[in-house]
C-alpha cells in the first residue's frame, strides 16, 4: 500500500501530465492566426483574484498576473503585444468558465454570448502599421505596440516609483494620474529622435531617465502620442464593447471576468 505523500505525489505527478497534454486554439490576432494554449488552473485563477486586492494604480499587479499567465500558457514562441490582450484573455475565460459573461452596469445586467462577440473580433482587422511615428518641429519619435513583457517592465518600475512616497501616507490614484498617463505613453516609444541625438529605452537609457526625458517634451508631442496610441488600441477597445452592449458600457478585464458566470 503506498503512502500518503507516494498518493500526493503521483496524483500531483498525473495532474501535470493531464495539464501538458490538454491545449486549446486561441487566436492571437497580432499573428494573425490560432497558438497553442494551456489552459487556466486554479492556481491562476487564485493568482488573478488575488492580485485584485490591490487596486491602487489602476490594478497594475492584476495586470502583470494577466501578462505572466498569458506568456507561462503560451507553447509556442511569439511576440505576444498587448493589443493582443483583450481577446486573448475572453477566449481563455470562455474556455475556464462558459460562454456567458454578464455585466452589471446600474442595476442592469447585461448578457454577452462570448463565442459569438470572440467570432466577431476574429473577423475584425487587427493590423498595425510598420510606420508608426510622430513629428514636432526637430523632434522624431518612432514608435511601436508594446509587447507583454515591455508592459509588465513599465508597470513594475512605475509601481516601484509611486510606492515610495517621501511621506509615510500611502499614495492614491488621484496623486499620481499624471504619471499614469505618462507611463503609458512612453510604453509605445521606441526612439526620440532630434537631429543627430538618438535616445532608445533600455539602451541609451533606462525607463525612469525616458520617462524624464518625455517629460521635458512640448506638450504638443504628448498629444500627437496619446493620438497615434489611441488609434493603434482601436482593435483592442473593440474587443471590450460589443455591439451588444449600450454606449458607455463595456467588459472590463478584471478578477470579476474570472468568477462564475
Amino acid at each position: 500500500m503506498m503512502s500518503n505523500n507516494s498518493s500526493y505525489k503521483n496524483l500531483l505527478a498525473s495532474i501535470n501530465e493531464l495539464n501538458n497534454k490538454d491545449t486549446l486554439s486561441v487566436y492571437v490576432p497580432s499573428v494573425g492566426n490560432d497558438v497553442p494554449f494551456a489552459p487556466l488552473t486554479v492556481k491562476q485563477q487564485k493568482l488573478l483574484l488575488s492580485s485584485s486586492v490591490d487596486t491602487d494604480f489602476e490594478n497594475l499587479s492584476f495586470m502583470n498576473a494577466i501578462n505572466s499567465i498569458i506568456s507561462t500558457n503560451c507553447k509556442q514562441s511569439v511576440q505576444i503585444l498587448t493589443t493582443d490582450k483583450p481577446l486573448i484573455v475572453l477566449q481563455l475565460r470562455e474556455h475556464a468558465i462558459g460562454g456567458t459573461l454578464k455585466i452589471e452596469e446600474d442595476d442592469t445586467t447585461h448578457e454577452i454570448n462570448l463565442s459569438e462577440h470572440i467570432a466577431t473580433c476574429k473577423s475584425l482587422d487587427a493590423s498595425i502599421s510598420d510606420n508608426l511615428e510622430i513629428e514636432h518641429d526637430i523632434i522624431k519619435i518612432t514608435c511601436h505596440v508594446p509587447d507583454i513583457a515591455t508592459d509588465t517592465k513599465y508597470n513594475k518600475q512605475f509601481t516601484k516609483k509611486v510606492q515610495k512616497p517621501k511621506s509615510k501616507e500611502k499614495l492614491k490614484v488621484t496623486d499620481v494620474i499624471g504619471d499614469i498617463y505618462v507611463s503609458e505613453l512612453v510604453k509605445y516609444i521606441q526612439a526620440i529622435i532630434i537631429g543627430e541625438d538618438v535616445v532608445t529605452p533600455g539602451v541609451d537609457v533606462n525607463i525612469s531617465d525616458m520617462v524624464n526625458v518625455f517629460e521635458s517634451l512640448p506638450m504638443q508631442v504628448s498629444n500627437k502620442l496619446a493620438a497615434l496610441v489611441k488609434q493603434t488600441r482601436k482593435f483592442e477597445i473593440a474587443c471590450l464593447t460589443p455591439e451588444s452592449l449600450p454606449e458607455g458600457v463595456s467588459i472590463s478585464i478584471d478578477a470579476s471576468l474570472f468568477t462564475t458566470e
